[in-house]
């Protein structure tokens, strides 16, 4: 009986609208991979790609070993698609990477040369991202924000696109969460980490699927599961609130001998409905903490697939 070879490295790479370039991307991993060894995977994780991307994964797979398909039951989404491809994974070394060929495969040597003096993580630093202006403003806004909210530094500059080592990886596969960010999960897990500039390509495929609204119900969910800072400013806002009201009141009794009841009453229903608006905003917050909390509760599965080949 023939033993299976266990990989020494896996690539994973979730596939959403991109069936014109997986071919190419195939080729220049086999090309660079197979370099570094002949023992190695590639896995194809289909988020219910709406192109024929699971037909061109099922015909990569026919021709070569080395390409495994995973076929998800419904669009999950990008992290819960890692989540999938890790989770199969077998590789002592594990790499993460778009489908877009924004990710250039040839970067892959690098991460492993540099992986090779003791690092455990070697994550990619795109150099100069080729987005457009408003794209850019958007993660702009999307990594200040979440590097205020979450008490962390989120370089905008490292994405998803890595090397990593099966500690690193089993390490965040042990993480139960239901909310799945990537880069945020390993930079928590630990783990000696470099980064090594590489080169950010135009988008061969498809459009990106993080709209400004999906952009910032990501890092909603990101700061409700990684951060207490929102209700921790809730309570500093409701000190400096309620001391505002109490000088207005103050105010606005003095202002009820001078300036007659009438004009004392419009100031003090605008100040009620001040902290009515303010009281809103604190109750929605909760209100989302307990929501995601219900969520964690259910322990639903993160994915679930549908066919592998």
């Amino acid at each position: 009986m023939q033993t299976q070879v266990k990989p020494n490295i896996s690539v994973v790479i979730p596939v959403y609208g991109s069936d014109n370039v997986l071919e190419e991307l195939y080729q220049r991993i086999v090309a660079v991979v197979g370099k570094i060894t002949p023992d190695f995977e590639i896995i194809l994780v289909n988020d219910a790609s709406p192109d024929t991307a699971w037909d061109v994964i099922k015909k990569l797979a026919a021709q070569d070993p080395h390409v495994r398909g995973l076929n998800l039951s419904r669009n999950f989404g990008q992290y819960p698609a890692i989540t999938a491809g890790l989770s199969a994974s077998r590789g002592e070394w594990v790499v993460v990477m778009d489908c877009d060929l924004q990710d250039q495969p040839e970067e892959i040597e690098k991460m492993y040369q540099k992986a090779q003096e003791g690092f455990f993580v070697v994550v990619g630093s795109r150099q100069k991202r080729h987005d457009s202006a408003l794209r850019s403003l958007v993660s702009w806004g999307f990594y200040s924000s979440l590097n205020y909210l979450t008490g962390r530094r989120h370089n905008r500059t490292l994405t998803n696109f890595g090397l990593y080592h099966r500690k690193v990886i089993d390490a965040v596969l042990s993480i139960q969460d239901h909310m799945r960010y990537f880069s945020v999960m390993v930079r928590w897990v630990g783990f000696r980490t470099a980064t090594v500039p590489v080169v950010h390509a135009p988008r061969k495929g498809g459009k990106s699927g993080y709209s400004f609204m999906k952009l910032f119900s990501l890092a909603t969910d990101i700061i409700l599961a990684y951060s207490e800072k929102p209700l921790r400013l809730i309570i500093k806002i409701g000190i400096l609130v309620v001391l505002f009201a109490g000088a207005y009141l103050v105010l606005v009794g003095t202002q009820g001998f001078f300036v007659g009841p009438t004009q004392s009453l419009g100031l003090l229903m605008g100040s009620l409905w001040l902290i009515f608006g303010f009281l809103s905003v604190m109750l929605g917050i909760i209100a989302l903490y307990l929501g995601k909390t219900f969520e964690e509760t259910k322990k639903r599965p993160i994915y679930i697939v549908q066919e592998e080949i």
